[in-house]
């Protein structure tokens, strides 16, 4: 367990959205709670460049709408 808050790093701030980290409330302290979406959460590429997820850093791990994972030809 590490004693940084695992969203914005222990900055306090979510770089990517220029705005103050509500799962710690600005302090960068570990909460369960940001454990827990980091854990859980949904990859958040799209707001990125659609490659890398800037929560985790992970390469694109979802479907999206512009990307689907199957295609189908028409019929």
């Amino acid at each position: 367990m590490t004693n940084r808050c695992s969203v914005c790093k222990g900055a306090g701030k979510i770089a990517l959205l220029n705005a103050p980290c509500s799962f710690c409330n600005e302090t960068g302290e570990y909460t369960k709670i940001a454990q827990a979406y980091f854990d859980n959460h949904i990859c958040q590429c799209a707001l990125y460049d659609r490659k890398t997820c800037p929560v985790c850093g992970k390469k694109c791990h979802h479907d999206t709408p512009n990307k689907p994972k199957i295609r189908l030809s028409p019929m």
